[in-house]
């Protein structure tokens, strides 16, 4: 919640993921939210309440549920499924643009879309890899560059 104000404050820069990054990135399924898939193929999600007092006094004042229930289509019960940390976004693409016969474009920005909205709500998180540092070639050191006299160094 914090992050979330100083980034949109400007306090804060968002660490910098390029595309490369996000293909590779790993979608997770948030633990707390329990879900089932029902005899027509769709999934619920069962999102519990925030464990907050200003959200249980509320909840009593106005007698809200403590959880809420949403139901996914087909193509979002299916990524629902893949996003269990074995599946990679690039990997979870082609399996839907296989499945329902959508060209890579298609597929693509359709995925991006849900999976950013499905973050918003942390119904999913994404685990990035990182880089491997030991595959980068080291740098020779730079020779040592001549004092501000020259050639007078010290020795």
């Amino acid at each position: 919640m914090l992050n979330r104000i100083l980034y949109t404050l400007k306090l804060k820069k968002r660490p910098d993921v390029d595309r490369t990054q996000v293909m590779k990135s790993f979608p997770v399924r948030n633990q707390l939210i329990t879900w089932e898939i029902d005899d027509k193929g769709e999934a619920s999600l069962v999102v519990p309440q925030k464990d907050k007092l200003w959200v249980r006094l509320t909840s009593k004042l106005f007698m809200l549920p403590n959880k809420r229930v949403i139901v996914l289509d087909s193509i979002g019960t299916y990524v629902w499924q893949m996003c269990d940390g074995k599946h990679t976004i690039s990997q979870i693409i082609k399996s839907v643009q296989n499945q329902y016969q959508l060209t890579r474009k298609e597929a693509e920005t359709s995925l991006f879309t849900f999976m950013q909205q499905l973050g918003k709500r942390n119904f999913i998180g994404f685990a990035i890899p990182q880089q491997n540092t030991s595959a980068t070639p080291e740098l020779e050191p730079e020779p040592a560059k001549p004092g501000f006299f020259g050639s007078l160094l010290r020795r």
